[in-house]
């Protein structure tokens, strides 16, 4: 078998690639807005940026999900603070123009003598929306690959775990970093740097097993894991990790469920969103667990900003990708190539 090369660092550092990756890859994509449980009532918002855009959700009148861009159709202020809340009407906090939850312009204070004003064309910019077993997910792309074709062996592999419904909502942490995306996922994807970086989830792996498999042409990569020795009971036994291309992350198990938004917040930046349930445990386990978490992605990404450093150095160019180790990698990374690429 001959060898695979990684991608050239310039698809780390180069601004005119990362422009491309936004439009190609991270506009095209449908990615994890939050935890549907925010965002249930009538008039409940869930409010975020995702890769630099400006979006929020919220529940109509008439208990439809609707998703918009976060911006006034005025001068195009942002209507909605990051988080989530509750509102009977969206009020711009500039020029005070109003919305409805379905989108509609309802007030424009000095505009009453424009008669050739048509408030009809200015209500909210929509934006695709879907809700899948209790998250909230949005695509920027005008004609957006259908969520169930996007979503693909995922939706099945979760068959055999409890439903977030099932499970209490913990909350939330985010972790940035200074490295592009790209090394995170390209870390995501194998297990290969287990052992150096993760010492206490070797451990866990090591006790038991895990297998690692590509689905749906390498979008889906999945961890089926058997844990054991220390941490066993906090993971549950059994678990499943997957990474769906190009950011969204999910740990699941008997006894937890946590969902990860990996997003480019510029050409060397990446944010981790988690959010996570559980269940079956004592409350200093849930603590336990959830610190770990937060552990497991500070220790990923970490390493990636010393990939990172390297990368912008100019002397590294691209390195040999291990055959029976990082072919996960091999698979994500032709991914790019091929949505760079594309028309």
């Amino acid at each position: 078998m001959s060898t695979v090369y990684s991608l050239e660092a310039d698809y780390y550092t180069d601004p005119e690639i990362y422009a491309q990756e936004r439009q190609k890859i991270f506009k095209k994509a449908w990615w994890l807005l939050g935890p549907g449980n925010l965002c249930q009532q009538r008039g409940e918002f869930l409010a975020d940026a995702v890769c630099g855009w400006s979006v929020f959700a919220v529940r109509g009148r008439d208990n439809s999900l609707r998703a918009f861009h976060n911006l006034c159709r005025h001068r195009g202020a942002q209507l909605l603070e990051p988080g989530n809340g509750r509102c009977q009407a969206i009020t711009c906090p500039y020029h005070a123009w109003g919305y409805d939850t379905a989108g509609k312009l309802i007030a424009t204070p000095g505009f009453e003598r424009a008669a050739d004003f048509d408030a009809a064309a200015f209500g909210l910019l929509p934006v695709a929306v879907a809700e899948w077993r209790g998250m909230i997910f949005v695509c920027l792309d005008e004609k957006p690959q259908p969520f169930e074709q996007w979503i693909g062996s995922l939706d099945g592999m979760l068959a055999d775990f409890p439903d977030l419904g099932e499970l209490d909502y913990h909350g939330q942490f985010v972790v940035d970093g200074a490295a592009n995306w790209k090394t995170y996922c390209d870390n995501t994807v194998e297990g290969y740097h287990l052992h150096a970086v993760h010492p206490r989830l070797a451990v866990a792996v090591d006790a038991g097993s895990v297998e690692i498999k590509p689905y749906d042409n390498g979008n889906l990569v999945a961890f089926h894991v058997d844990y054991g020795g220390e941490g066993a009971g906090l993971r549950g036994n059994k678990g499943l990790w997957a990474y769906k291309y190009p950011g969204f992350q999910i740990a699941v198990s008997a006894n937890a469920f946590k969902i990860e938004r990996v997003e480019a917040t510029s050409i060397n930046t990446t944010r981790s969103v988690n959010w996570a349930w559980y269940g079956n445990l004592a409350a200093d386990e849930i603590e336990d667990s959830f610190a770990w978490s937060e552990t497991v992605v500070r220790e990923d990404l970490s390493i990636c900003e010393s990939v990172q450093r390297s990368l912008e150095g100019g002397f590294y160019v691209n390195g040999p990708l291990c055959n029976s180790q990082e072919t996960n990698v091999a698979l994500f990374q032709s991914l790019v190539r091929q949505a760079l690429q594309a028309g």
